[in-house]
């Protein structure tokens, strides 16, 4: 197998792995049957504690970062590094929408995607903190932190690391980070939505 097929395929198996479920099994819980039934770090906190949310947050951020370290150091030099590394964080991510071991229901990539951020552009992520903080503060909705952290980093990673590959893959995951908070969209939009600072 070519090793371009390899690191995708390791990529999007390793993002498979649900680790909201294997945080939460050990207490008897199912994330998908409670809370906002989310696999998600923030779903997970909600149900058992912000320790065991920013365990499931580190679970699904590293397997966005593994896969993208493994492809920069087997591709070094290659000519198309850039789309490689940024490929095999994009599988990883689509790993976790779409995970192979759940029948291809999994959860909103936010973490994920705040991994493969890292590794593409480390300064992007500290202004990203910033605003997904101040929102998360000032309106109470995880959710809106989350879609405005999406929105606007592609367009930061083309003015901080402006390498093509980066900026468009970045824009896919925003894109599909949208679409995968559509109901939290309709919620707050209907004024239902269900505030951090109420859990």
């Amino acid at each position: 197998m070519p090793k371009e097929y390899f690191i995708f395929l390791f990529a999007y198996l390793l993002g498979s792995i649900p680790f909201a479920l294997v945080v939460s099994r050990p207490f008897g819980i199912d994330p998908r049957k409670h809370g906002s039934h989310n696999l998600g770090a923030t779903n997970v906190a909600r149900l058992l504690g912000k320790k065991w949310g920013f365990v499931t947050l580190l679970g699904d951020m590293g397997k966005g970062i593994v896969p993208m370290l493994l492809a920069r150091h087997l591709f070094a030099g290659h000519p198309n590094e850039a789309w490689l590394v940024a490929g095999a964080g994009f599988f990883a991510f689509l790993g976790h929408l779409f995970p192979l071991y759940l029948r291809f229901q999994g959860g909103k990539g936010v973490a994920t995607a705040a991994g493969v951020f890292l590794v593409l552009c480390p300064k992007v992520i500290l202004i990203d903190l910033v605003v997904f903080i101040v929102l998360v503060k000032l309106t109470g909705f995880v959710s809106v932190g989350s879609l405005t952290v999406a929105a606007i980093t592609p367009f930061l990673v083309r003015i901080f690391c402006p390498e093509p590959a980066y900026f468009w893959v970045c824009l896919v995951m925003a894109v599909l980070i949208w679409i995968k908070h559509r109901e939290n969209i309709k919620r707050l939009l209907r004024g239902e939505e269900k505030s951090w600072k109420k859990s």
